[in-house]
């Protein structure tokens, strides 16, 4: 059987009343008809509306949002640990939506790995076959070749409480993959490693995903977990809309929307305005102006890369002058608050290799930008 997961108008809750946005600080609460309103449990809200897609075997969904977003929310409601307001489930064409967690051939990792300090890592791993009854020879069997496809095929006569960080994550995969689930939920997996661990299993969930054939949500706030693992990816937006998964590379490129750019976390935001000039559309910003082919006229933020945009010492550009006030160097990039004669401020994202500092007087050229209006 075709494995897929297909998650068709499920409303998730939150628990408590109304809280702040995470993105923008307001407080508007999703519009649902009262009907809705009168039958959710007690002390619940409305978090996620009408979330709606389609993950196949082998494949993996990464969420995007900030926290607070309800990444975690969607993931327990999916896995059956929290109620849904309505809206179905259904795993390989089962409907699951109202079956108990054991039931519904869906296994969920948490951020910590939790293992059973006790045991050696190869009953860990074998754990989940043992409880099914398998005899204890097979599962250790089973869960030493499992060990072996993630790489960590020597550690299986280890001590749990004797594993690195990377090690114990590897492991809890391992036996989560034991499991044989249908689909497998991460919730933040990557969140709390040091850089050089995060490597080690961010390949491992890549490994995961291609030996497993399950379907795979992985939910993050980080773009490039999202990037090394997924094969597709969708952003919680402002008022808890998901939008349509998506090719990392092309969501990437082409955001849907400005939440969606903000939460990718690589774009510098210009403030500007859409003109009509002699018939073409054109984008002006304090820094110049920018082709807006096919745009209305009126208030616009312009979302620039930093490999998008050009720094050069004044004199050499059709631009205006401006001020460097501040310097920022990042890792691939380098942040830049320019000023104009006028006084106005912008922050822009500048490659790595720009040489301009404090006090320097430069003209900026952006060469490419993602356009959305904000009337």
């Amino acid at each position: 059987m075709t494995i897929t997961l297909d998650v068709r108008d499920l409303w998730v809750l939150f628990a408590g009343p109304p809280r702040p946005s995470v993105i923008d600080g307001s407080r508007t609460a999703l519009l649902v008809e009262p009907s809705m309103e009168a039958s959710l449990p007690a002390g619940h809200r409305i978090g996620l509306p009408g979330v709606t897609f389609t993950v196949n075997g082998g494949e993996c969904l990464a969420v995007l949002g900030t926290s607070g977003a309800g990444k975690s929310s969607l993931l327990r409601t999916l896995a059956g640990l929290q109620p849904a307001a309505r809206g179905t489930v259904l795993v390989s064409g089962r409907e699951v939506t109202a079956l108990p967690p054991e039931r519904r051939g869906i296994v969920y990792l948490h951020q910590e790995p939790v293992l059973f300090p006790h045991l050696t890592v190869m009953d860990n791993v074998a754990f989940p076959l043992t409880v099914r009854g398998m005899p204890k020879r097979e599962a250790q069997r089973r869960a030493v070749e499992m060990l072996r496809r993630l790489r960590v095929g020597e550690l299986a006569v280890n001590a749990a409480t004797a594993l690195s960080g990377g090690q114990r994550h590897r492991v809890a995969l391992a036996r989560a993959l034991c499991a044989d689930p249908a689909v497998l939920l991460l919730d933040e997996p990557l969140s709390s490693l040091d850089p050089a661990v995060r490597r080690d299993v961010r390949t491992a969930l890549l490994q995961a995903r291609e030996v497993s054939g399950a379907a795979t949500i992985l939910v993050t706030h980080d773009l490039d977990d999202a990037m090394a693992v997924a094969t597709h990816v969708s952003t919680i937006g402002r008022y808890g809309e998901l939008s349509v998964p998506t090719a990392p590379a092309e969501l990437l490129h082409a955001p849907p929307t400005l939440t969606a750019a903000q939460l990718l976390g690589v774009y510098a935001e210009l403030a500007g305005v859409v003109e009509q000039e002699a018939g073409r559309s054109r984008f002006r910003w304090l820094g110049g102006v920018i082709d807006a082919s096919g745009l209305e006229p009126g208030p616009t933020i312009a979302c620039v890369r930093s490999h998008e945009l050009e720094v050069h010492t004044a004199g050499t550009q059709a631009s205006p002058v401006l001020s460097v006030m501040a310097r920022r160097d990042a890792a691939h990039e380098v942040l830049l608050d320019l000023r104009d004669a006028a006084g106005a401020t912008v922050t822009v994202r500048a490659p790595s290799h720009t040489r301009a500092t404090l006090g320097d007087a430069v003209q900026v050229v952006v060469r490419h930008a993602r356009f959305f209006p904000t009337h």
